[in-house]
């Protein structure tokens, strides 16, 4: 019994002095503390959870003592701490040694998942979708955002935060299929698992696939990768006279003895592919007939193909014999999910060609998986003009170098091939662009100047540069290198609330982007960019911005050196809603014109923001405009 209770006193005077240690008496000699948990293992801590409870209610002033400290909370180090105190607290309440001993990979790890709101934890959430929570899980990507909109990492990582990332964090280029990634969610890297769907998105924007696939793509993949779509189809086509599962108009591509169908140039075909589930006929191929005329006695017909298609299938423009081989094609084009694809125009010889239209990849005839359903449908126009001479109106624009000779005004190609005749004879060039500038324009565009704004909607607009001059100072915060040279404008009244956005994909020269709200007497910038690499162009520029319904936005693009030329500018629709129909009065979208209407259009008197009648301006014809749509939206 007398060593039984000396044992169990020297236990309980051991345990004292533990006890003593995980008091407020331990702050005494935290250096002391710091160097006994040292000596344990790490994998001992973790199994010891009494201690490190026992050590965050003793010792509190321990780990608060380390919150915050020097160095990022997801790097290990051999001192405790990190550089956010709201995840240095949290990571220490789990386990308490990362304040007291080191912060190593299991501090770390533990700051992964349960710092949400630190910049490059995973639990903040993918950096290219909206959450409720600030901050994402890229701390490259999270630190620009956040220094162009403090919000994102303050308060919410919305939606315009998600649309910021996509543009300003390039990700990294992915391959359809390879990329193992959903299609309809978003991610840092380029392109998607759906192989079909992926090839169809990045054909409408190339960035989806050379780049991140962002909240944009996510958009397109949406709204582009529908199952069973029909090909829009033009008033006067023309029907193909084979049913599905007849094989009438192949001649022998798969079967023998068909006769190819005739059409016209410059009408629309609606034609199908495809067979009933229980036939055994092979791939549905559907071979047409087409005879360009040559009215202008040149020997030459400009052509090209313009293909959609609800399965995946092509269509290729051949010479006039039964059987022509693929090798043999002129032009052929691809599509799926009814994208709209159109080959570039081609000088050809006049006369009978054959086209052929399958399913699969060209050149291969596929398709036999492709039913008489929903989702057999295409559309196919053989587009004809008949001038292939350089100096023709449907040559490609004087301000815009390609790779033909002349370009489509007759008067500006003869002055500069008559200077410069490498223009007429091989190509149109960026030096041939110069000379037309300097030859056949009197003074600046008509879109010289703010007041001057061309009107955009959601689609493109082409704008030439050349001759144009400078109205405003550079803008702020864009960079170095955003400077334009000279500038042009268009504007927008936006008919949709949410995110938008502003590009020169294709741009020939390099641009700079500037996006004002306001109005033209006192702009305010929104946003800009230069040097966006996400799309095909020399210099393309990208900007996002959120718009809101009824306030009217002024987009400034210009060349960052030299004239320029014609540039497309292009609005693109994110993330939005559209404006309640025919009720612009309704400046808070309730629905109806009231007095809260009254309200906002007085607090904007004198400036752009309730401009009504399109002046630029809100003053006493707005609150006309706005008394005399009084009442209920229709």
């Amino acid at each position: 019994m007398h060593r039984l209770q000396s044992g169990f006193r020297a236990h309980r005077a051991s345990a004292e002095r533990t006890n003593s240690l995980f008091r407020g008496e331990c702050v005494a000699s935290r250096r002391a503390v710091a160097y006994l948990l040292k000596g344990m293992s790490r994998s001992h801590r973790w199994s010891n959870r009494a201690m490190g409870a026992l050590f965050a209610l003793g010792c509190a002033t321990v780990a608060l003592g380390q919150c915050p400290t020097t160095g990022s909370c997801l790097s290990p180090r051999p001192t405790p701490g990190c550089d956010s105190a709201a995840c240095c607290a949290s990571v220490c309440a789990i386990d308490p040694l990362c304040c007291a001993s080191d912060w190593d990979a299991s501090c770390v790890s533990l700051a992964n998942t349960s710092c949400i709101g630190y910049c490059g934890a995973a639990v903040s959430g993918n950096c290219y979708a909206a959450h409720s929570n600030p901050a994402c899980d890229n701390a490259t990507c999270c630190a620009s955002v956040c220094g162009s909109d403090p919000f994102c990492c303050d308060t919410q990582w919305d939606v315009t935060c998600a649309q910021y990332a996509g543009f300003m964090c390039q990700g990294t280029p992915g391959t359809c299929g390879v990329t193992a990634a959903s299609c309809f969610k978003p991610h840092a890297q380029g392109a998607c698992d759906d192989v079909a769907c992926c090839n169809a998105v990045c054909s409408v924007d190339p960035s989806c696939c050379s780049q991140s696939w962002d909240t944009l793509c996510v958009t397109i993949a949406s709204q582009t990768c529908v199952a069973g779509c029909v090909p829009s189809v033009e008033a006067g086509a023309v029907v193909e006279t084979e049913l599905c599962d007849e094989r009438t108009n192949d001649p022998c591509y798969v079967v023998t003895g068909g006769a190819a169908q005739t059409i016209t140039q410059n009408v629309q075909l609606r034609g199908t592919l495809g067979r009933s589930a229980s036939s055994t006929n092979g791939a549905d191929v559907d071979a047409y007939r087409i005879v360009i005329p040559d009215p202008d006695a040149d020997g030459l017909a400009r052509v090209s193909l313009e293909f959609a298609s609800s399965p995946a299938a092509w269509a290729a423009l051949l010479p006039d014999s039964a059987c022509a081989p693929m090798s043999s094609s002129l032009l052929h084009v691809t599509s799926n999910f009814c994208v709209v694809a159109t080959s570039p125009l081609q000088c050809i010889p006049a006369g009978a060609y054959r086209i052929v239209v399958s399913g699969g990849a060209y050149p291969n005839f596929a398709g036999t998986d492709i039913t008489c359903i929903s989702g057999n449908a295409y559309t196919l126009k053989v587009v004809v003009a008949q001038n292939c001479s350089p100096c023709v109106a449907t040559a490609p624009s004087c301000f815009l170098p390609h790779d033909s000779a002349g370009c489509n005004s007759p008067a500006c190609c003869s002055a500069v091939c008559a200077n410069d005749p490498f223009c007429c004879e091989q190509a149109w060039d960026a030096s041939c662009v110069g000379t037309a500038a300097d030859a056949c324009l009197a003074g600046p565009p008509g879109t010289d100047t703010c007041a001057g704004a061309a009107a955009i909607s959601v689609g493109t607009l082409t704008l030439n540069t050349a001759r144009s001059q400078l109205e405003l100072p550079q803008p702020a915060n864009c960079g170095a290198t955003a400077t334009f040279a000279r500038d042009v404008w268009c504007t927008y009244l936006a008919d949709r609330t949410g995110a938008m956005e502003v590009r020169t994909c294709g741009s020939w020269f390099d641009t700079v982007v500037a996006v004002y709200s306001g109005s033209c007497a006192s702009p305010v910038q929104v946003a800009c960019n230069d040097n966006f690499t996400g799309c095909p162009g020399v210099g393309a520029s990208r900007v996002t911005f959120n718009a809101q319904c009824g306030q009217r936005y002024y987009f400034r693009v210009g060349p960052k050196s030299g004239q320029g030329g014609d540039v497309a500018v292009t609005l693109l629709v994110g993330q939005s809603t559209a404006c309640p129909p025919n009720c612009p009065a309704d400046l808070n979208h309730s629905g109806g014109v009231d007095s809260q209407d009254i309200s906002l259009l007085l607090n904007a008197w004198g400036t752009a923001a309730a401009d009504l009648n399109g002046d630029g301006t809100t003053g006493s014809p707005d609150l006309a405009v706005l008394l005399n749509a009084w009442g209920p939206c229709n």
